[in-house]
């Protein structure tokens, strides 16, 4: 009697991970960079304000001050959760986020942000950089009235294996960024600045 031996190999199936960025950057009139700064910083906050934010709570603060986890509830524009809905296909994730205030020789405010636990996007992260322009009163050609003015740098990248979403966020993102930069800066014109608190 010959036996035959089988070797079964477990089959693995590999998602391609599709890598979508996008970087905006404006200047804000009249807003000191201090004033955004605070203003992203307060996650808490982000529910009331910036579109597709549901949900956003700070979980915990490292106490040297610059580092926190946060949780943001968002909708995916572009994405319903049934055909005929209105209702937004919703993501809960955590971030880790690191704040990097200016200082006299950086002169630049920094806000870096990565998730550390999400079900749909393998990475997402986005940085801002803000610096002060103290003078800017010649804006393509036209005379402007001086400061403070913030020149801002937003950038995202979101990675993501599902080949969906993958094709709506390139048609959205940028339109997305855009919108949130719109947000916090609404947002500062709504909330007075306060040099010694975050707002």
């Amino acid at each position: 009697i010959t036996r035959m031996r089988y070797c079964c190999k477990p089959t693995t199936t590999v998602r391609s991970s599709t890598t979508h960025s996008h970087v905006h950057q404006s200047v804000l009139t009249n807003i000191h960079p201090q004033h955004l700064y605070n203003i992203v910083n307060n996650v808490d906050n982000y529910k009331d304000f910036l579109p597709y934010c549901h949900e956003s709570k700070i979980l915990q603060t490292a106490s040297c001050g610059t580092m926190m986890d946060a949780v943001l509830r968002v909708g995916l524009p572009g994405l319903s959760l049934s055909a005929g809905s209105n209702s937004l296909l919703e993501e809960r994730y955590v971030s880790r986020v690191r704040m990097i205030p200016a200082s006299e020789t950086t002169p630049l405010w920094t806000i870096e942000a990565k998730s550390i636990q999400s079900n749909l996007f393998d990475s997402l992260k986005s940085r801002w950089q803000l610096s002060l322009i103290d003078d800017y009163a010649n804006v393509n050609g036209q005379q402007q009235q001086t400061g403070p003015f913030c020149n801002v740098n937003f950038e995202v990248e979101i990675q993501l294996s599902n080949p969906l979403i993958s094709f709506t966020l390139d048609r959205v993102l940028k339109d997305v960024a855009k919108a949130q930069v719109e947000a916090f800066e609404k947002r500062c014109r709504a909330v007075p600045f306060d040099n010694e608190s975050k707002t």
